[in-house]
């Protein structure tokens, strides 16, 4: 039987995805988002719950964080303490977009999740279809 992708094994997929010189670790989050979306309620909050461990690239270690708050607070789930770790957090700001006309955008409708973090994504950062 299936069982969805956690936010734990996202960080060991994202780790080794960056050992990798054609890395995508973009595919482990989407794929995450697929199995968060489509999960039965009481699944999610185990989804997120359980501390990643680092991916080797503070940006991606802030951005789960960011995820896993900003998913805790659409759901009305438990927001996970590993959350609030130092090192999930940026000293400097990161748009994880290769478009930079997208950057003002991006400061306007990042959640807050993202922002406290310096992270600054669009609205269709968790669109999935």
């Amino acid at each position: 039987m299936y069982q969805p992708l956690q936010l734990k094994a996202v960080a060991q997929h994202i780790r080794e995805e960056l050992a990798r010189p054609d890395a995508d670790p973009w595919l482990w989050i989407r794929q995450f988002l697929d199995d968060f979306y489509h999960a039965a309620p009481e699944t999610r909050a185990a989804m997120i719950a359980e501390r990643p461990e680092l991916t080797g690239d503070c940006r991606f270690d802030a951005y789960l964080a960011a995820l896993a708050e900003y998913l805790a607070v659409h759901y009305a789930l438990p927001v996970p303490a590993w959350v609030e770790e130092p090192e999930r957090f940026l000293e400097q700001w990161w748009f994880p977009t290769q478009f930079r006309s997208l950057h003002a955008i991006a400061l306007v409708q990042s959640p807050a999740s993202f922002r406290r973090r310096g992270i600054f994504v669009d609205q269709t950062e968790f669109q999935r279809c």
